[in-house]
């Protein structure tokens, strides 16, 4: 692989995965979580799609293939048997804070529950409780994430209230979620299988964009695009109802098929980074 080759598809990647990122920074999934979880995944692909026909793939192919140590591909695979995708890392700084606040004594009153903090002073202030469980994250940065997700209110500019013990999706971010793991897999999969298809094998894949359309113009675009795309869907989904059987027990294999349709609007920026 060349430089170049690298070059591009490092910037592929950093493309790709910035959507993916703002998902997992507002959830507070820090970058030591997303890397034990990509690690994982390193490992499942190494299993599922490289292995050579006829052999068994072996922990030090798949330490090869993916550049993880041996004893680490070990560990992975187990957590995989065992379907535990869970997150093994520490909770992020913003969360330890909390924590702190809700268990040292220097922060609860009488009843043992978190009291209003002053924002700074030596003793039983917020400042002091960010120097002793953010490690090396400034005052400034935890307040404002918390503050931003809620957690802590602000009574008056010298003082913060917890309002809550932390930040936990509801259930319809829950679900919404689980609609953008399978929507994106969809459509990075059909995207690999065409880098390498033979011309027959191609998926359907389109795209249609203009750069620069007046705001108006969007909105009326967004309705129309919405109406015909709805249409066209009901229209594929009528064509593959009538000609399948979802209660059909004749044990003939099948494949999931489908076809996905978004709508994307991506505003310039006003002012660039200086």
């Amino acid at each position: 692989m060349s430089e170049h080759f690298k070059t591009v598809l490092a910037k592929a990647v950093v493309t790709v995965l910035r959507p993916l990122l703002r998902v997992l920074i507002k959830n507070e999934i820090s970058h030591a979580e997303f890397s034990e979880l990509a690690r994982q995944a390193y490992v499942q692909v190494a299993y599922e799609n490289f292995s050579i026909p006829g052999r068994k793939t072996t922990y030090s192919r798949v330490a090869v293939l993916t550049g993880l140590s041996r004893k680490e591909v070990v560990r992975l695979q187990k957590l995989l048997e065992e379907d535990n995708l869970a997150i093994k890392s520490s909770p992020n700084r913003a969360v330890r804070v909390i924590n702190g606040w809700l268990k040292d004594a220097e922060f609860l009153d009488a009843s043992n529950d978190p009291m209003d903090l002053p924002l700074h002073g030596e003793q039983g202030s917020f400042a002091t409780l960010v120097a002793r469980y953010s490690g090396d994250i400034t005052l400034g940065a935890v307040v404002d994430e918390l503050e931003r997700v809620g957690v802590v209110s602000r009574p008056d500019k010298q003082t913060v209230r917890l309002n809550s013990i932390g930040y936990i999706p509801q259930e319809d971010e829950l679900e919404k979620i689980k609609i953008l793991s399978i929507c994106t897999a969809d459509l990075l999969e059909t995207a690999v299988h065409n880098l390498d298809a033979q011309e027959s094998d191609v998926r359907f894949q389109r795209q249609m964009i203009y750069p620069n359309v007046p705001n108006e113009i969007v909105q009326e675009f967004k309705r129309y695009s919405s109406d015909k795309s709805s249409s066209l869907l009901q229209d594929l989904n009528r064509f593959l109802a009538d000609r399948t059987k979802p209660d059909d027990a004749s044990g003939i294999s099948g494949s999931r098929v489908g076809l996905g349709v978004y709508f994307f609007e991506n505003k310039h920026k006003q002012e660039q980074k200086k």
